[in-house]
This record gives structure tokens, sequence and C-alpha cells, in this order.
């Protein structure tokens, strides 16, 4: 009799100690991969982009390549109670947080890839750009997933998207032959840091001088200036149009010259006023795009 209770308080204090043994569940993490954002993380995993914030205590949404993330809370025992049907409330799926970028001064694609952790590559993809000219006021997508609001406007310049398929009028193409007859009168000159005659010449100095000889009245600025100036972005760019680059001896929009077709472009480099080849292995990597003066009609 004593054997058999003894049995007994041995089997219940097994089922009782197997019990408290079940292990909690451990958070799930996740790694982060080459193109994510916390939104889409959120959406493959159900949950959302503020549950990982809080769960992680991230500040903003920046993440970067192999940072290991929660996402989701630590389990307990509660979590293995059976639910009540007729108390549980439908969930409703996570609403997609938008993930863009407003384009503001001093911005290049390689600028804000690099400040996203994803690639130039796919910017451009996402956003069905065909050069890497960008413009003040732009509103980028930076997840595969994200949608643009309507009506979102710029914290920059303010502006809607300004670009162009069209030839100039007969008067602007006027004034583009005799603005490229002046420049290369000027090959040559040297180059001298903010010159703007033809006894010495800096990028933009050229570009100033060259349109003004040519019979377009045009200030003095600087190559990022004209760039986020009154100019318009070509998608079909001709002899006489703007050609601009980034990344030469600073960061962003750094150096301009005047498109002459053929992928050949007259500037003032370091060593004086030449024809260069949009396609050589040094331009052709620094390359953003080509614009035109509005005032070119």
């Amino acid at each position: 009799m004593k054997k058999s209770k003894k049995l007994r308080i041995l089997a219940l204090s097994t089922i009782a100690t197997s019990f408290l043994a079940l292990p909690t569940a451990e958070a799930a993490t996740y790694t982060v991969q080459k193109g994510d954002t916390l939104s889409k993380i959120a959406q493959n995993h159900q949950v959302t982009v503020q549950d990982i914030k809080s769960w992680n205590k991230l500040k903003n949404d920046m993440i970067y390549v192999a940072q290991k993330l929660e996402i989701s809370k630590t389990a307990t025992n509660e979590a293995g109670k059976p639910s009540d049907p007729s108390t549980t409330k439908p969930t409703t799926p996570p609403k997609q947080t938008t993930v863009s970028h407003t384009v503001v001064k001093g911005d290049t694609l390689s600028k804000i890839a690099k400040q996203y952790n994803v690639t130039l590559k796919d910017i451009k993809e996402w956003n069905g750009l065909t050069t890497d000219a960008i413009y003040i006021g732009q509103v980028l997508k930076l997840s595969p997933t994200a949608t643009i609001p309507e009506g979102d406007k710029s914290s920059g310049a303010g502006t809607p998207s300004k670009e162009t398929s069209k030839d100039p009028s007969v008067n602007g193409q006027a004034i583009y032959k005799k603005t490229i007859e002046v420049a290369n009168t000027l090959v040559g000159t040297p180059y001298v840091y903010g010159g703007n005659t033809p006894e010495g010449l800096d990028c933009s100095g050229f570009i100033y001088y060259a349109f003004n000889q040519g019979g377009l009245k045009i200030g003095r600025d600087s190559s990022e200036g004209y760039f986020n100036g009154n100019t318009t972005q070509v998608n079909n760019p001709i002899a006489g149009d703007l050609v601009f680059f980034e990344n030469t001896y600073k960061d962003g929009i750094s150096h301009m010259g005047i498109y002459l077709g053929n992928n050949k472009f007259i500037h003032s480099g370091s060593d004086g006023v030449e024809v260069s080849d949009v396609t050589n292995s040094y331009w052709s990597t620094k390359l953003v795009g080509y614009k035109r003066f509005d005032a070119i009609k």
C-alpha cells in the first residue's frame, strides 16, 4: 500500500515538473539582408514597423545589412493557453509604411543609396530612372513595395518635376549654335578657379561666359547652383544642353560642361578648356545627366 502511494506521488511530481520545465519560447530574430527596409521586414513577418522599432529600441527607420532584429515579443507560458474563439477579435493586417525620400539640396543618388543601405541601381529601378539625374523636391521610392502618396510635396524646393523631351525653338537653337561657336574658340584657355573670362575659366565660369556671349543672359553660379537652379531635366539631349557630373573634386554635383552631341562635351577641366567624351571610363562613372536652362524655349 505504501509502495503504491509512493509511486502515485512520484508520478504526480514528474508530471508537475514537466509542465514547469516547458521552455519559454524565445523571440524570433531576423538578420537584415541587402535591400531590406523596416516596412518590407514588417510586411513579411506580419507585424508593424512600430512593433519592430519598439522591440529593438530603434529611434528611426535606419537599419543596416547583417543587423539582427527581434521580430516578435518574447513569448511566455500565457501564450500557450488556448484562446476563446468567442472573445478573439479579428486581426487587421498591418498598414504598409511608405518608405520614401524627398530630394534636398546636395543630394545625389549615390549619397541617398548609402544613407539607406540600398544600391544606386535599386533606386533607379524602383523609380524608373534611366540616368542618375535627380532634382530638389523629387520623391524617391526606397523599397520595391513602397508607394508615393498622391500630392506628396517637397520639403525642399516645393516645385514639381521638370523635364522635357522637346527640342528648343528656332531662337533657342540659334543661341545654342552661337554658344557652341564661342565655346570652341575657348579651347586651350587655362583653368583658373573662379575665373569667368578668356584669361582663365573654371567649369561654371566657362558656362557663364559662353552662354552670355551666345545671347543668353545668365548669372554667375556654381555647377551645383546651375543644376538646382532654373534648369529642366532633358530626356533627349541635343548639342548645347548642359551636362552635369558628380563626385569629381567634392561630393555631389561638382562639374559641368556643354554637350556637343555624339557623346562629346566641351568643358573647363583641370587642363583647361577641352573636348571630352562622356563614355570615357572616368566621366561615365561621374555622369549625372543633362539639363537645359529654362530661358531656352
